[in-house]
């Protein structure tokens, strides 16, 4: 048996294992996203390295969004120098992108039995994944504390707290991934069990959402709709727009900042406190854009902010909590006009890439610009720019689209279509 095979055979392995535990990884915050793909990546690229006669096309068309990565995650490392970090973060980041890149080729030369079997483990998955998670909070976090019982030195309530927020961000992670369930089930289910198991998702997606008092779930999936359906009319189109969404959300992040200096007391009062909380903290934010514009605070200078405001309980909270909760407003704050340029750039710089992945197939195009406009939202109002986590789970939600069938033809007939 050759090494390429070895190799193939490993790489099967290592993706059935990993994705069976998929609902375990997104319920407990979705935080091994990032050592999954980093797993998975260096997988990726033994396969394609040993492949390549059969995927060709991938020497050319990540050239552009490597220089643009590149110059990006070098600007990032740079103002390390004048920030809190050590300039770790940006080649952490670096290095998981560039292993990120190699999980498409890791799926593709998978043959089309093997990539069926793995769609169903995912859709499979991703169903007892919202079942178990709406369950969990129904009882009070019953299922952690049954597997994790709270010790004679632990305290309920924070263990309930980690539990809760936990859960919040898998919330996120799943309503991100939605378009990505849909179009598995669309075209992975017998004919007549899609739309049943599409609502039976959704609903307890939003059961669990509602019982963890998240209203960003319901956002994203409303805001995510209409670019999902753009792109199953039009996958062309819909990857556009919805690049343009997300590069746009990083550019023009001050005017965030703008609106919520705006904001008047009245209304302020009105909101709810985590709502009134990120309103102050973007307001916060574009100060400190203010003092250094081009060239920013420095790479996760957040976390040292120290300035605070006394909410309307009475509890002083600081302005900033580790990060603005923006990475378009981070990315101005730590990196500068110089950093969001950038990053801007190395986001359009993936329309090549995706492009590819979508093709003309209009689930394809539907999961790629709902993915993307889902990532914008979230990324707008909940996560920090630099989470190894998020990162991971936005490289493996853009690669797992490969599981969807198309027509795609690739240059040699031994990699399944």
């Amino acid at each position: 048996m050759s090494l390429a095979r070895k190799l193939d055979g490993l790489a099967s392995v290592w993706l059935f294992f990993w994705l069976s535990f998929f609902a375990l990884y997104v319920h407990f915050g979705g935080k091994p996203f990032a050592g999954l793909v980093l797993l998975l990546g260096g997988v990726g690229w033994g396969v394609w390295l040993m492949r390549r006669d059969a995927l060709p096309v991938m020497d050319r068309a990540l050239i552009i969004p490597a220089a643009a990565f590149l110059l990006f995650f070098g600007w990032l490392s740079l103002s390390g120098m004048w920030g809190l970090s050590d300039r770790g973060t940006g080649y952490r980041l670096a290095a998981q992108v560039i292993l990120m890149a190699a999980v498409p080729a890791l799926l593709l030369t998978r043959t089309a039995w093997q990539r069926t079997l793995l769609s169903q483990i995912l859709i499979a998955t991703a169903l007892a994944g919202v079942a178990i998670m709406a369950l969990d909070m129904a009882s009070g976090y019953g299922i952690n504390l049954f597997f994790d019982p709270v010790g004679a030195e632990e305290s309920l309530n924070k263990r309930q707290g980690d539990a809760e927020m936990n859960m919040g961000r898998g919330h996120v992670v799943y309503a991100v991934m939605t378009p990505l369930f849909l179009a598995l089930f669309a075209t992975r289910l017998p004919r007549g069990r899609a739309l049943p198991t599409a609502i039976i998702f959704i609903a307890l997606l939003l059961i669990g959402t509602l019982l963890n008092r998240l209203s960003i779930v319901p956002v994203i999936l409303i805001l995510a709709a209409p670019l999902a359906f753009i792109g199953y009319k039009s996958p062309l189109w819909g990857l556009r727009l919805s690049l343009v969404a997300l590069a746009g959300s990083i550019l023009l992040a001050p005017i965030v900042g703008i609106i919520a200096r705006s904001a008047s007391d009245g209304v302020m009062a009105r909101l709810p406190m985590s709502w009134d909380h990120r309103l102050r903290m973007w307001d916060y934010s574009l100060s400190q854009i203010s003092e250094a514009p081009i060239i920013g605070q420095g790479l996760d200078s957040s976390r040292i902010f120290q300035e605070g405001f006394t909410t309307r309980i009475g509890v002083d909270v600081p302005f900033v909590s580790l990060h603005p909760h923006n990475i378009g407003l981070q990315t101005w704050m730590e990196a500068g006009l110089i950093g969001a340029v950038l990053f801007t750039l190395a986001i359009i710089s993936l329309y090549g890439p995706l492009r590819r992945l979508a093709g003309d197939h209009a689930w394809r195009g539907a999961a790629v610009a709902g993915v993307l406009m889902s990532v914008a939202v979230a990324s707008a109002v909940t996560v920090g720019a630099w989470q190894y986590w998020w990162w991971g789970v936005i490289g493996l939600a853009l690669s797992l689209i490969v599981l969807i069938p198309t027509e795609l033809t690739l240059s040699s007939p031994d990699v399944a279509t």
